[in-house]
Formats: C-alpha cells, structure tokens, sequence
C-alpha cells in the first residue's frame, strides 16, 4: 500500500508537472489536462455502455404471454362456514399522557447535529497564488509532504524581469514556503524546467533564469 501511495503521489506529480506521456500534437501548456480528460472520457463510455446495455438483451427473457400459461382447474366452491356469535366488544382505554421525558427539548447533541456544517478553510497553496507579491507571476503551487518540498510554476514574464527582481522575488517566494512549513522551493516554468532553487549550502535562493532582454 505504501508503495502504491508513492507511486500515486509521484504519477500526480509528474503530471501536474507535464513530464507524463502526451501525443506530440497536444498543447504543451495543457500537458497537465491530457490525462485526466483521458480518464473523464473512459469513465463517460463505462456509463453509457451501463444505460444501453440492459436495453439490448434478447426479447427471450420477456415473460411468456397469457396465452401460453396451461389454463387453472376449476375448483369446487365449499359453503361458507357458520359465521361466529359476535362478540362483546369492550371500550378501549383511555391513552395515558405522556412522561414528561418526551416533552422534553431535544439534547444538545442533537441539536448541534441539526445545524449546518462549516465549510472546509481554503486550501493554503491556492491562497499562495493570490498573496500581494504573488502579481500574477505563479501560476500553481505543488507541495510535496514526505520531501517538505514546495515547487511553484511561472508564467513566462517572470524570466523578463531584471535579474535584481528575480532574485526578490525568488527570496519573498522561498520565506513564503517556509511559512507553510516546507523546507525547499524549487521555481519552474511551463515546461516544468528549473528556473531556481534553494540554496544546498546556506541560505537564500539560487536562479538559473537567463537574462532578460533589452
């Protein structure tokens, strides 16, 4: 089960990443949807095939018509039997009030079951995106758990900006994966190539993004 879970984990991984395989005519910037319309489109099949299939069974299986049936004996009527003296009947009793238990409110349990449900908080890497500094730079934020690693997709205009820029920026992102408490970022681009990383040997982030143009 472990092993399974792992090799879940790192399918998913792979896959948002866009590193799965794809046919050559399909969008680069939609590798990470390729799959899973894949697998909508297979599932979709299983339920129509599901609906039609009790529809085409042989009309064998319908029940013979009335016709065919052998026809019923006829039976020989038996006089009713002597009917029973009536007997007395008794008044019913009169219903006792109920305890004074039943009257009682529901317990709070109860009514704690009857109110509504909080909705669950927000998920932390969507609220990444959306954090001021963010600017529309990040595009979508994958955490890794077992390796305490966060890696965080641009968009193209991050590799434009001025290399004092980007180092901010990488360094703002890097105390921001810290805070929800993974110890590495790793910075990608669309292709799921490494544009940065942190530091192996003290702190701070290293890029590997090259210059912007003039």
């Amino acid at each position: 089960m472990a092993d399974t879970g792992l090799r879940l984990r790192e399918s998913l991984r792979r896959n948002g990443e866009g590193s799965l395989w794809r046919p050559r005519w399909w969008p680069v910037d939609l590798a990470p949807l390729f799959w899973p319309l894949l697998l909508a489109l297979a599932l979709a099949a299983l339920m129509a095939l599901g609906v039609w299939l009790p529809r085409l069974r042989p009309a064998a299986t319908e029940p013979a018509p009335p016709s065919a049936v052998a026809p019923a004996l006829p039976t020989v009527s038996e006089p009713p039997a002597a009917e029973p003296p009536a007997a007395a009947v008794l008044p019913e009793p009169a219903p006792e009030p109920a305890p004074e238990a039943a009257l009682e409110p529901a317990t709070d349990a109860e009514s704690l079951e009857a109110e509504p449900l909080e909705p669950p908080p927000p998920d932390p890497l969507v609220l990444l995106l959306q954090r001021p500094g963010a600017d529309g730079l990040i595009r979508r934020a994958v955490g890794d758990a077992d390796a305490s690693s966060l890696s965080l997709q641009l968009a193209p205009a991050f590799p434009a900006l001025a290399a004092k820029e980007q180092q901010r920026r990488a360094e703002l992102w890097q105390q921001w994966a810290r805070d929800l408490g993974y110890d590495h970022l790793e910075l990608r681009d669309s292709r799921a190539g490494l544009l940065g990383r942190d530091a192996l040997v003290g702190d701070g982030m290293i890029l590997f993004s090259s210059e912007p143009s003039a």
